[in-house]
């Protein structure tokens, strides 16, 4: 590593003098730890990287190093508002790196992950596409912060020379304090965090000068494997579980190009297999892919944690990790084995580098691939199998096109949100970004076997036409964007009017599943039932069959009467309440019946003066009420109670007879004869006989039309209780359990009926208004999600609220969370409020965001890194322009 200059000294003396301490060693890797210290890393890596800008961009003046920072920080800062560094981890976007892997062997790859180089990175500032780029220049500028102060340091000392040659005086060279600048990131650092943070960020710093000082491109893929599984720890601590998932994939994939990687590779498995339940249910909310993710990560971290690492094994693991963690699809295969990519494929397999080629590429076959690859890049990346077609739209089709990768239908799925929220901006011209991305790696795989024939104008001219058609792309789909968020002060950006459409069909849901669950409730129970089939049996119910009647009990006494005596609530209150529960939901019916009813306390009276033979009958009505429950051929007593009149009735005009006395009940007596004679002393005028007939004077029917509800009101006799003898009552436990299981066999049928109908995938021609209704809702989350992955990418792949919202347990309403909510056993009912719950999360969310980013977009990270390889060749091409010893062009 290069010394130390004396200005460096300098510098980094004042910044320490300002905490009162020498320039030793340790406190000059304090400096360095800024930029690995969780509270102010981002701040530290932003500050170098301004001073790298600078220095990259050639200007003379250094008395002016601090202005120059000035402007710089404010240009990142405004970049960050679209791409923010914590959303620009360098392993998002390597799809053509691990493509390219899982086609040849390592060995003959160059360095995986290369850091980004800051030259030309000032060309980014000020163009707000190149967001990304900016920030996937955070960490180098950390690891090499140490040569960029170095660089400052050396700049100054020469001025300080120059200076003093010219003998102004001792002019201070340095606009404003240097300690100065560090000053806002060291004040209150230590009430920042635990002292754990401090330790970590020290220990990275010493392993910035470890990668520094290696002397192989092995040897610092292993380094920063090692600083990253460090940093992934640090995460995980501070439970940021999806950037800690992330940094473990990075890590792992720089292990595969490393050699001697026996035990860091079991560090990270040891690491990876000591994930928690609670952690693994951590990730599932923030997407339920991301376990798998962790699994395949653990079977790549295990082929290489043995003596002969399987690299091929472990990156085809990696790169189908890359598929869920970015791609949100199930594997890698998914997208690359699709027949559309024959074409692409043949021409990546005839121009992949040969590691086993002996000898230069013959010239013909070098230019004959930049030819085909050139000419897929600038023309062939916009059919319509690559990035969808311009219609026709409809709901139908969208679920057939959202079962690809979102980029592969990117013009469709664009051309559907326009339909959908009828904002007339049509269907904007798309390239596929990951086929950009993998084309221009193999690109620049290629070129540099031979160099020297890549150095013509011509070439040149090719690569300014890629990057010319790029430009074209994204200005396009920047309008096409400005377009459907509207004008003035109707502004609204596609993710919130889509919000606002699942918001409108979310409610239609409810309102239907309420219908739904209303109609099936009066199915399956009695008019008038109040239960709550998802409450158990020890809920009290205000439910009275009132059209119930009390009729004569069959097959018992009830002396002729057959009178329908009308119920009360109070009466059916003598139910006990699972008998209640149990008739409502149709386990069996409750049934009052009136039997041995008949007179006592009887006494004959004589009817006639002077006339033993006739007599009058008088006595108190007695009767039973008996409730019971019948189930099926089976009736079960619940109560039974006596009553017995207060008043004695006259009831019989009959003969004298004793036996007459004896019956309670002189049913089919009346209108029979009583046989008589007249007194001896009378004349025998007439035949000596007078006939007699029974008569009725009163019957039970009569009484309980007279005194049941009325009169004396006998009903209410059994509700108090007081007057009557109960001779059964029974308490309802023996069915409670049956009430019980019922209940839950009604609700899970329910749920069944409703989940069914809201989890099928209906066809066209469905008239099932809530199927349809659900359709409404899973298209417009889906479109919500689509968006989010192709015109939001980074935000939607590193943010965890926000992915957790789209792709968590806790995601917005879909088909996958409606199951998910059915297995975990959720009413269907509580689907409109989760699903309103989780959309006024996210719509919260997103509003915090800058309406910038909002309203603009991002680039997919895919890209960025094929920018960062374009990048090279063209700085490649024009110095080759330069060497005077370039072949012809041909």
């Amino acid at each position: 590593m290069k010394a130390i200059t004396f200005s460096v000294v300098i510098l980094l003396g004042a910044l320490l003098a300002d905490v009162g301490v020498t320039g030793t060693d340790s406190e000059e890797l304090d400096l360095l730890a800024l930029h690995w210290h969780p509270a102010t890393a981002v701040e530290a890596r932003r500050r170098t990287l301004a001073l790298g800008i600078w220095l990259e961009s050639g200007e003379l003046d250094a008395r002016q190093w601090r202005s120059a920072l000035e402007s710089r920080l404010l240009g990142l800062e405004r970049a960050a508002v679209r791409v923010p560094a914590e959303w620009a981890l360098p392993a998002d976007g390597i799809l053509a790196w691990l493509v390219h892997a899982r086609d040849q062997n390592l060995p003959g790859l160059r360095p995986a992950l290369s850091p980004a180089s800051l030259r030309r990175a000032g060309d980014l500032l000020g163009d707000e596409r190149h967001g990304g780029r900016l920030a996937r220049l955070y960490r180098p500028a950390a690891l090499q912060a140490e040569l960029i102060w170095q660089d400052l340091g050396a700049r100054l000392e020469e001025l300080e020379r120059s200076d003093s040659d010219a003998d102004d005086g001792g002019t201070d060279v340095q606009e404003d304090d240097p300690a100065s600048f560090w000053r806002p990131l060291r004040e209150g650092l230590a009430e920042a965090g635990p002292e754990a943070w401090m330790d970590h960020a020290r220990e990275q710093a010493s392993r910035v000068r470890a990668i520094a000082a290696a002397e192989s491109q092995s040897r610092r893929q292993f380094l920063l494997a090692e600083l990253l599984l460090a940093e992934a720890r640090m995460e995980r601590s501070r439970d940021r579980q999806l950037k800690a998932v992330w940094l473990y994939f990075e890590g792992l994939v720089r292990l595969a190009a490393a050699d001697d990687v026996l035990l860091l590779a079991a560090a990270y498995q040891d690491d990876l297999f000591a994930w928690s339940d609670v952690e693994i249910a951590s990730l599932r909310r923030l997407d339920v892919e991301l376990p798998v993710v962790l699994a395949q990560m653990q079977d790549a971290a295990g082929y290489l944690a043995v003596e002969d690492p399987d690299r091929a094994v472990a990156v085809g693991e990696l790169a189908d990790a890359y598929a869920r963690l970015a791609l949100f699809a199930s594997d890698i295969a998914f997208y690359l084995d699709q027949p559309v990519r024959e074409d692409l494929r043949q021409v990546i397999s005839d121009c992949n580098v040969d590691p086993g080629l002996v000898g230069p590429v013959p010239r013909e076959l070098f230019e004959s691939c930049l030819n085909r690859l050139t000419r897929l890049l600038v023309d062939e990346l916009d059919r319509e199998e690559l990035v969808g077609g311009g219609g026709p739209f409809a709901s139908e089709f969208l679920r057939r096109e959202a079962g690809l990768v979102s980029w592969q239908r990117a013009r469709y799925l664009d051309g559907h949100l326009d339909w959908r929220l009828q904002g007339g901006c049509g269907s904007p011209e798309w390239i596929n970004p990951l086929e950009w991305s993998i084309l221009v790696h193999y690109l620049a795989n290629w070129v540099p076997q031979r160099p020297v024939f890549f150095g013509t104008a011509r070439w040149q001219e090719a690569i300014d036409g890629i990057v010319s058609a790029l430009d074209l792309h994204i200005d396009q789909r920047s309008a096409w964007l400005d377009c459907v968020t509207g004008m003035g002060g109707t502004r609204r950006d596609p993710v919130q009017r889509l919000l606002d459409r699942l918001e409108r069909a979310q409610r239609e849901l409810g309102e239907l599943i309420d219908g739904a669950q209303r109609q099936f409730f009066d199915e399956v129970t009695r008019p008038g039932a109040d239960i709550d089939l998802d409450a158990g049996a020890d809920q009290a119910t205000a439910y009275r069959p009132e059209s119930l009647t009390v009729g004569p009990c069959p097959g018992v006494e009830t002396c002729g009467a057959r009178i329908e005596l009308p119920v009360s609530r109070a009466l059916l209150g003598r139910f006990p309440n699972a008998y209640l529960l149990a008739d409502q939901i149709g386990l069996g019916e409750l049934r009052l019946c009136y039997g041995q009813v008949g007179w006592v306390e009887r006494q004959a009276r004589p009817a006639r003066a002077g006339d033993p033979r006739v007599a009058n009958y008088f006595g108190q009505l007695s009767f039973e009420l008996l409730g019971s429950f019948v189930q099926g051929e089976e009736e079960e007593l619940v109560f039974q109670q006596r009553l017995v009149a207060r008043e004695s009735q006259h009831y019989l005009f009959a003969g004298a007879e004793p036996e007459l006395l004896e019956l309670a009940c002189p049913r089919g007596l009346a209108g029979e004869p009583i046989a008589s004679q007249l007194p001896d002393s009378r004349l025998a005028l007439v035949p000596n006989r007078l006939t007699y007939f029974v008569s009725l004077p009163t019957t039970a029917e009569a009484q309980f039309q007279a005194n049941w509800d009325r009169g004396a009101e006998w009903r209410d006799w059994f509700v108090t209780g007081d007057r009557v003898e109960t001779l059964v009552q029974r308490d309802g436990d023996a069915l409670t359990a049956r009430v019980e299981a019922e209940l839950a066999s009604l609700a899970s049928r329910r749920e069944r009926q409703l989940a069914g109908r809201l989890l099928n995938p209906i066809l066209p021609s469905a008239d099932d208004a809530l199927s349809l209704a659900m359709a409404e809702v899973v298209e417009f989350t889906t479109l919500i999600r689509r968006v989010l992955e192709i015109h939001y990418p980074r935000l939607l792949r590193h943010d965890d609220q926000l992915r957790s919202l789209v792709s968590g347990d806790a995601g917005l309403l879909g088909r996958d969370r409606v199951r998910h909510l059915r297995d975990q056993g959720v009413s269907m009912a509580r689907l409109p409020a989760i699903g309103q719950q989780r959309l006024e999360q996210l719509r919260e969310i997103w509003l915090s965001l800058p309406a910038e980013l909002r309203e603009s977009g991002q680039l997919a990270p895919e890209l960025d890194y094929g920018l960062e390889q374009l990048e090279q060749l063209i700085v490649l091409s024009r110095q080759l322009l330069l060497v005077d010893e370039l072949s012809p062009d041909p």
